[in-house]
């Protein structure tokens, strides 16, 4: 139960049973002034209050085991409201330790190269930030504590420890033009990976109605930019004349056909118009789904050229950019009208599948100068989306790569939730610690999509150039792994679509099946039959990389058993976690004990049918 103390000057939250005090939070907004803490008091049963001169509002409302708190803010004119959040000591009541090494933290980060999953806290610790939510979890049985986003925002949220406290709330960083509503969900279990399941189920009430989660082949990774439609007809024909044939349904043209960014015209590797790409397509036998990135526009296009003035402009003048491309303005209704008329002939060509790239939160932060201020970023951002459904329809599939979460859920049918795959260890090992701390989304928020299955490797194919160029370097720094050391080995590979596996969401291929072997494209079988919801990494807050992942899908179940390790390593079930004690390798047809016995060869997977 969630009360305010005048007072203290504190929100607080007990028990429902026994009224014990669990935790307590200093609701506090910041300006360019400093922090200012909330002095609030209750009147005509509504609490209202001020912060530094911002009048702000407090709602209360259980829905166990999460409190919410709704924080509403009034704006003040010419004045920017930078931060609103609460504060939470740590290690007092129910709320772990943010300074002892017993502590772990989950972060879901909103940048590439940095750190996530599941770290130790402790005195020494650099700052964590994490975004959407964040969960704390005392090794030491002491309980565990779920921040997360009550609400969809129009602002990007964040989750703030330091050491000394927890600061969960949200960063407009601009003037506001009308009330805004910002919901806190915080909620406290003994168990992490319970309370991930619970979260999900509360924002369930957001998400869209779930489609089935879908299998398929698409362009990206074997052919990147360099894909035709002569290579699009001899993979489709590769397809049907595998063993995957009746498994893949549906067929993606991804990054490659257009012209330029922003100049959708096919390019003059394939037919001039949509419809006669997609009817081929359709022809073949397959749902024909299609790339885009409808947020850029190339400075080479006719749009970049000649239509600045459609773009966000930069504080420093001219259109913003990300990267080389410019940033249409999604606020400009001259904008989003060229957005509905080009999504609208996709849907009239006949394409059902939409793949959404480059709506990147560092793309969305550059908020410059638009033709409508008085929106926050998510707002904007969902706006956009919105009417890119309307254009395609209900009945089409929209697969989210990359969109914020806030912006996104409850329109998109699917969301990618790991980095682009390579087939690379360094990819491999960065995307699976990634994927561990997504899948409770799955079934939940959407289908979950954890980037490609791909199987090329010296033992599958002798492509001699089984990626397109890269420069070579060592993987040196964790965090710095894109296209990094050695490609992988078919071993490390097997690795990769265990995970994919256990992930139990999309499934889309994504290596040249006419360059496959039969070895090859026997691992890619084994995805199949897929599984029907995701598999549990049952001790990721007992090991930084979760090496058990336990999957029942059923009458099924099957147990993933990982070594990410560079050496061998014995398979070591750690305290309190019950897993079967044997079962069936897949990749093998071995009989596996689940002991400490059985010593794994470095960067390899079992997985079991048990």
């Amino acid at each position: 139960m969630l009360t305010f103390n005048e007072k203290l000057r504190v929100i607080e939250s007990k028990h429902a049973q026994t009224g014990a005090l669990q935790w307590r939070a200093e609701v506090m907004v910041e300006d360019e002034k400093g922090l200012h803490s909330l002095q609030a008091s209750a009147r005509a049963g509504e609490l209202r209050g001020t912060a530094g001169g911002w009048r702000v509002a407090l709602e209360f409302t259980d829905h166990p085991p999460f409190g919410v708190v709704a924080i509403r803010v009034q704006p003040r004119p010419r004045r920017a409201l930078k931060r609103v959040l609460l504060r939470l000591p740590g290690g007092r009541h129910a709320v772990p330790s943010l300074r002892s090494t017993t502590t772990r933290m989950m972060l879901l980060a909103g940048d590439v190269f940095v750190e996530k999953g599941v770290v130790r806290l402790g005195r020494d610790r650099e700052p964590h930030i994490a975004r959407f939510l964040t969960v704390l979890h005392d090794e030491r049985g002491r309980g565990s504590l779920l921040a997360g986003v009550g609400a969809l925002a129009d602002d990007f949220s964040f989750f703030r420890v330091d050491g000394q406290t927890l600061d969960a709330g949200f960063e407009p960083q601009r003037e506001l033009h009308r009330e805004e509503r910002y919901a806190l969900a915080i909620g406290l279990g003994d168990d992490p990976l319970r309370l991930l399941d619970e979260f999900g189920a509360y924002l369930s009430r957001f998400a869209r109605k779930r489609f089935g989660s879908l299998a398929g082949w698409n362009s990206w990774d074997y052919y990147g930019g360099a894909v035709s439609m002569d290579d699009a007809r001899s993979e489709m024909a590769a397809v049907k004349a595998s063993s995957l044939a009746d498994k893949l349904s549906h067929f993606v043209i991804d990054m490659g056909w257009w012209t330029d960014w922003g100049d959708n015209a096919p390019n003059r590797r394939f037919p001039a118009s949509y419809r006669a790409i997609a009817r081929e397509i359709e022809d073949a036998g397959f749902v024909p789904g299609i790339w885009h990135a409808p947020l850029l526009v190339s400075p080479w296009s006719h749009i970049g050229r000649h239509r600045q003035d459609l773009c966000v402009q930069a504080p420093e003048g001219g259109p913003a950019t990300s990267g080389q491309p410019a940033i249409l303005d999604w606020t400009n209704p001259e904008v989003l009208e060229m957005v509905h008329d080009f999504f609208r002939s996709l849907r009239r060509a006949g394409f059902r599948y939409f793949k959404l790239d480059y709506i990147y939160s560092d793309a969305v932060r550059q908020a410059g100068s638009r033709h409508d201020e008085t929106s926050g970023p998510f707002a904007i951002i969902r706006n956009g989306l919105r009417v890119i459904r309307e254009a395609v329809g209900e009945d089409s599939y929209i697969l989210n790569c990359g969109t914020a979460r806030e912006s996104s859920v409850g329109i998109t049918d699917a969301s990618r939730i790991c980095t682009d795959i390579h087939a690379f260890w360094s990819h491999i090992w960065h995307n699976s610690r990634e994927i561990a701390c997504h899948l409770w989304e799955n079934g939940n928020l959407w289908n979950v999509d954890p980037d490609f299955a791909v199987i090329r490797s010296a033992d599958t194919t002798d492509d001699p150039f089984p990626n397109y160029i890269y420069r070579r370097r060592p993987w040196t720094d964790r965090n710095h792994f894109w296209m990094a050391g050695p490609e992988a080995s078919f071993e490390e590979l097997k690795v990769w679509l265990t995970v994919v596996h256990m992930v139990g969401g999309e499934v889309f291929v994504s290596d040249s099946i006419a360059r496959l072997n039969k070895t090859g494209i026997s691992a890619l079988r084994k995805l199949f039959p897929r599984l029907d919801r995701s598999a549990c990494p049952v001790d990721m807050f007992k090991n930084a990389f979760p090496r058990f992942w336990l999957a029942r899908s059923g009458r099924r179940a099957q147990l993933a058993v990982f070594n990410w390790d560079d050496q061998p390593s014995p398979i070591v079930v750690p305290s309190g976690i019950d897993l079967p004690s044997q079962g069936a390798d897949v990749w093998s047809g071995a009989r596996i004990r689940v002991s400490e016995r059985a010593v794994m060869a470095p960067r390899s997977a079992y997985l079991l049918d048990v």
